[in-house]
């Protein structure tokens, strides 16, 4: 079985996303136990899907075809 160097188990809340024109909340900012962050976006109240745009767009060039 592969062992994974970045397995997130655990995050905690650090910080508020607001909106840039209303200052509205729109979501939370997530610091995983890795040390990764990540964003959850607000939508009607429910948890958005995560907000990936620290990843790159390349290809996981090691990655099994599917």
């Amino acid at each position: 079985m592969p062992v994974f160097e970045s397995v997130r188990t655990m995050a905690e809340a650090i910080g508020r996303v607001k909106c840039i024109k209303t200052g509205v909340e729109i979501g939370l900012l997530y610091r995983w136990d890795n040390g990764e962050t990540q964003a959850a976006l607000y939508d009607d109240g429910l948890p958005e899907a995560p907000n990936y745009s620290d990843h790159s767009n390349e290809p996981d060039l090691g990655a099994e075809p599917g």
